[in-house]
């Protein structure tokens, strides 16, 4: 007989760098399972040699069968991708149904997370077009995958590669194919060998994978034997080894296609789940249509010893997504369209944006495979049947709700001790995630606890999950639907109302022989052996009133501790002040004139935005205790600060006290980053005048200033421009200036400059000294031209004030302002304006405002465009100067002036 398989596509997210590296496998594991993959190799080449007539990989109906290995009975077993060839939909839509647009730009969550700098890896029994548009340059495919190289392998690990991480920005088809997880990229292997290489992949290295998703599996057809459907056999044991010994790798699994033709017809669709889909530690997937009601090609479980299969489901019906028939070839509504092997990845997609959410969220950590886990079917949209089923799982992927979760996070308390904690109503945040590493005695009767208050008004949920050992393999020899548990270690859970002692315990999943009936609840501890995942739901819990969450390790579960995690949601929620999470840091040289730079992450559990958050710099000095003492530094209150002469040999520390614009407005607590080198004395520099000196301007120079040095304000005289640039470190300093800008009429230089009030600013482009526009008006004139003013970015309707400067101001003058007087209906003509003016200071000051006199286009609009002059009156422009004398006429003027004199009196006399 012949052993067929589904074929299953692996996501894996790996990051570049994760901050908590996975565990290095057991490295007898890694040969034990290296020399499983190299002696079934043997066997299939033996059974090939044996059988001229059979080919390793055939395809049949379009669909690529190939020989992964040979059964205990001597036949082959196969894996295959395909899909039923509904009607078309996209990955976009798959993506849509179970929310993860909440996690996009733009979404309801508020974040950012779309797969940046996560890595996935992909293992189908081909490897993927890696030049197709929606896949080139995030596809690397690993060295040495020889596997199927048919047009089927490589359209269906093109296709789901592209469900997973295809790119955004594409236009036509490459729209509705963009990926869930678009920005991430993909490590691509085939399955022939996949069991050793997930246990590289997912922990020998620093950037070990965190999910994977199979799309490959049996066949599930009459070619299989019986006791195999619902067995944990050699397969489902392999990958519940290497799931095991890694601490944060979760593999996603496809539940099959083959729900209306398969090899266990009496069960009607039920008892499908075969090979590594049986596995413990695995999540399988089923699929839904985009109603969510059931597809018609999902397969259904439980397995032989009731455990609930699948754990969740997706949409896998009609997902548009990229083929490797070209560059720019999609399924559309082809026959490669529909399956499970298309809602897995997307439900692995959402796994790998859920844990960069949680890193980003929490500093550089990531979820360990069991938490994720609890957290993904912990909050699941049920369907079907109330609670758990076999057709369902948990219910659809809901990441909305899981991500909301992640960030309603309260702190942990007590992670790693199986002492009790309470959690006090002042730190709850809406939800619970704690990973813990203790266990109670393994008696059944010691307990762990956790004490949380109810928010009311929405379910009380409590989910536990753990990574089970690989349990005893089931074989031919156990015959068909062997109830024995499959579980190693074993943990109960009950939640207890304190206040009337009502206790409140988990589901209790249908076994085989009760496959479609509804879950029931457990009514005694460990009523539920199968099952490494537990949920306890409160309904309708009291508002306010304190819950106690109980642990037990069953006494058959070994005495070594299992880690152990525990999600928690309808916990109450405080209003707490902002926080700023990890430290501070300071960016930049500790030395004396260089800038250093402050930053923080601002957090607020409600996402309320940053308000007035203070901050201040400090001289930080060790204690004798080890502490460390801080003297703020006057007047350094912003996020940058420039250090000084009096801060040389100090060490620097940024400061940080956030607070809210809304909610709770009060101030957080204090948090100060890490110390800086003493600050080094300033290095000698001598100043010097950059190339704005000595360089004419109309106005207020501001670029070059200094060669070298720093530049002070730049201030105005009466024909130039001044500042000074200091030196550094005991070096000298640079006076500079620069002259006015010549004026249109007269020789004398002028400049303009603006008070910068109500945001209105001078067109430097449009403005300057003008010839006048027109002649001046009658017995008037311009002795200095005219200044040609354009105001532009102010608040529409407010004023603003000019200042223009002269070398010189004849006596007498008055400013005209060109333009319509009296409004629109008005001509252009030069008019007396207001202004005032210091001869003295060489100052014309005058205020416009906008839409009003002096604005000549009347308007509201924060742009004013009119010319002004200084105008002189005729009668003072006639007065005849005093002419001036040379030195000889004055001494003539005097010698005539004393003659002159002398006759007088001489007359006198007589």
């Amino acid at each position: 007989m012949t052993a067929i398989a589904l074929a299953t596509s692996i996501l894996c997210a790996a990051p570049s760098a994760p901050a908590q590296s996975p565990a290095v496998p057991n490295t007898d594991l890694a040969t034990q399972l290296q020399q499983r993959f190299e002696a079934q190799e043997a066997a299939v080449a033996s059974y090939l040699a044996a059988n001229p007539d059979v080919s390793r990989e055939v395809v049949r109906d379009g669909v690529v069968y190939r020989i992964q290995r040979i059964g205990a009975d001597g036949q082959p077993i196969y894996i295959k991708s395909k899909g039923t060839g509904l009607e078309m939909r996209s990955n976009v839509e798959s993506g849509q149904l179970i929310r993860a647009d909440s996690l996009y730009p733009g979404g309801s969550l508020g974040v950012n997370i779309t797969g940046q700098n996560m890595v996935v890896g992909v293992w189908e029994p081909g490897v993927p077009r890696a030049t197709h548009e929606l896949l080139a340059g995030k596809v690397n495919i690993e060295a040495n995958q020889l596997g199927s190289t048919t047009d089927s392998a490589r359209n269906h690990a093109t296709h789901v590669t592209g469900t997973i991480i295809g790119k955004a920005g594409l236009s036509g088809d490459g729209t509705s194919a963009r990926g869930i997880a678009y920005s991430a990229t993909a490590r691509n292997w085939d399955s022939d060998n996949d069991t050793t290489e997930m246990l590289a992949a997912g922990g020998l290295a620093v950037g070990g994978l965190l999910v994977s998703n199979h799309s490959y599996g049996y066949a599930n057809d009459n070619t299989i034997p019986k006791w195999q459907f619902g067995a944990y056999d050699s397969e489902s044991r392999a990958w519940d080894q290497v799931i095991s010994s890694l601490k944060h790798y979760q593999p996603f699994v496809a539940a099959g296609n083959e729900q209306q033709a398969n090899g266990n017809p009496t069960k009607g669709g039920y008892d499908l789940m075969t090979g590594a889909s049986a596995a413990k530690n695995v999540v399988t997937v089923g699929a839904v249509n985009a109603d969510k009601t059931m597809s018609s090609y999902s397969n259904w479980g439980p397995t032989d010893d009731g455990r609930l299969k699948p754990e969740i489901v997706a949409r896998g019906t009609g997902i548009n997504s990229a083929t490797a028939a070209g560059d720019a070839a999609y399924s559309g509504s082809g026959a490669d369209s529909s399956g499970t092997s298309y809602a897995t990845p997307a439900a692995a997609a959402g796994a790998l944006l859920l844990q960069q959410f949680y890193r980003e969220r929490y500093a550089g950590g990531y979820m360990r495979s069991e938490t994720l886990r609890a957290l993904m079917l912990g909050t699941a949209e049920d369907l079907g049947r109330p609670g758990p089923d076999h057709q369902f799982g948990w219910g659809l992927l809901d990441l909305h709700k899981a991500a909301s979760v992640i960030k309603q996070r309260t702190s942990p308390g007590g992670t790693g001790s199986c002492s009790s904690h309470t959690y006090s109503p002042s730190e709850l945040r809406g939800a619970i995630v704690d990973e813990l590493s203790a266990n109670p005695v393994n008696n059944g009767a010691a307990e762990c606890a956790r004490a949380v208050y109810a928010r009311g008004g929405t379910p009380l949920v409590v989910n536990i999950a753990w990574n089970d050992d690989a349990g005893p393999e089931q074989t031919e020899a156990d015959q068909v639907d062997p109830t024995t548990s499959r579980l190693v270690y074993n943990f109960d859970i009950e939640v207890r109302e304190a206040s009337t002692g009502k206790v409140y315990r988990p589901w209790k999943i249908p076994d085989m022989a009760h496959r479609t009936e509804d879950a029931t609840l457990s009514t005694t501890a460990f009523d539920d052996m199968g099952q490494n995942f537990k949920q306890v739901i409160i309904a309708n819990p009291v508002a306010d009133t304190q819950y106690y969450v109980i642990l037990r390790k069953h006494k058959t579960s070994p005495v070594t501790d299992k880690n152990l995690s525990l999600v928690i949601t309808g916990t109450s929620i405080s209003n707490a002040p902002a926080e700023i999470r990890g430290t501070p840091a300071v960016t930049g040289t500790a030395q004396v004139g260089q800038a250093l730079a402050g930053s923080y992450s601002y957090w607020d559990f409600e996402d309320n935005t940053e308000g007035a958050s203070t901050y201040r710099w400090v001289w930080a000095t060790l204690s004798d205790r080890g502490g460390v003492t801080r003297t703020t530094i006057a007047g350094a209150t912003a996020r940058n600060y420039t250090p000084v002469g009096t801060d040389q040999g100090k060490a620097l520390q940024f400061c940080v006290t956030p607070v809210a614009a809304v909610g709770n407005t009060s101030a957080g607590k204090e948090v100060c980053s890490g110390s800086t080198t003493a600050v080094a004395a300033a290095p000698l520099l001598n100043a010097s005048c950059g190339s704005a000196a000595n360089t004419a301007s109309t106005f207020l120079p501001a670029a070059n200033l200094c060669l070298a040095g720093s530049a002070s304000a730049v201030s105005a005289g009466t024909s130039s421009w001044s500042w000074g640039c200091n030196g550094s470190g005991g070096g000298s300093n640079a006076v500079c200036s620069a002259p006015f800008s010549s004026v249109a009429v007269g020789g004398g230089v002028g400049a303009i400059q603006s008070s910068g009030n109500n945001n209105w600013q001078i067109r430097t482009a449009s403005s300057g000294f003008v010839s006048p526009p027109a002649a001046p008006p009658s017995g008037v004139s311009f002795p200095r031209g005219a200044t040609k003013v354009v105001l532009d970015s102010g608040t529409p309707g407010t004023s603003a004030t000019v200042t223009l400067r002269f070398s010189s101001i004849p006596a007498g003058a008055q400013l005209y302002k060109y333009g319509k007087e009296g409004g629109l209906g008005d001509t252009n003509k030069w008019f007396p304006y207001p202004a005032t003016i210091d001869a003295q200071a060489g100052t014309v000051v005058y205020t416009l405002t906008d839409g009003q006199k002096g604005d000549n286009d009347w308007t509201q609009n924060g742009v004013i465009d009119d010319p002004v002059a200084l105008g002189l009156a005729a009668s003072a422009s006639n007065v005849t100067s005093v002419p001036t004398l040379s030195e000889w006429g004055t001494m003539l003027l005097g010698t005539l002036l004393a003659a002159s004199t002398m006759l007088t009196l001489r007359r006198r006399r007589q």
